[in-house]
């Protein structure tokens, strides 16, 4: 796993900086800030409209760990996570960066437990289980299974 301060992360590209900020906000994530203050602009940084960013290989293995302990945001860690995911294979499977492979691969098979926990809770509406649903496939590398539960209307 990278660490946030390696200086590495300046030279990874994300949707709309650099890895940087990337690690800044992860950062952020793991010093317990509250989510407003993190989640949406590292969501646009990792996987923006199914863009998967460079450094989101990196962040994967970060996303798990933060998850394990963060319950209080770990539904949304473990859904970014699994949207990085399931993106890797929209429309084109993307390649591993190397040296990110074996964090990417561990992020997959860390969050499943947790994800699981929260499915075993009732879920608060139909949106929420189609994320996690969603989240479940894309972590077991069905991406293409976990794009079509997303995409899926409540009615």
């Amino acid at each position: 796993m990278l660490p946030l301060t390696d200086p590495k992360w300046r030279n990874l590209k994300a949707n709309y900086t650099d890895g940087s900020r990337v690690a800044e906000l992860l950062a952020s994530a793991g010093g317990g800030a509250p989510a407003e203050q993190w989640y949406e602009d590292l969501f646009q940084e990792l996987c923006h409209q199914y863009t998967v960013s460079e450094a989101a290989f990196f962040a994967a293995p970060h996303l798990a760990r933060i998850a394990a302990a963060r319950p209080d945001a770990r539904k949304d860690l473990l859904i970014l996570l699994a949207s990085c995911h399931a993106s890797t294979r929209s429309p084109e499977p993307l390649s591993i960066p190397a040296g990110a492979k074996a964090g990417w691969r561990s992020s997959a098979a860390e969050g499943l437990p947790m994800l699981a926990s929260l499915l075993a809770r009732p879920s608060a509406d139909e949106d929420e289980l189609r994320y996690l649903l969603s989240s479940l496939a894309a972590l077991q590398g069905y991406a293409d299974l976990a794009l079509a539960i997303e995409g899926l209307d409540d009615r």
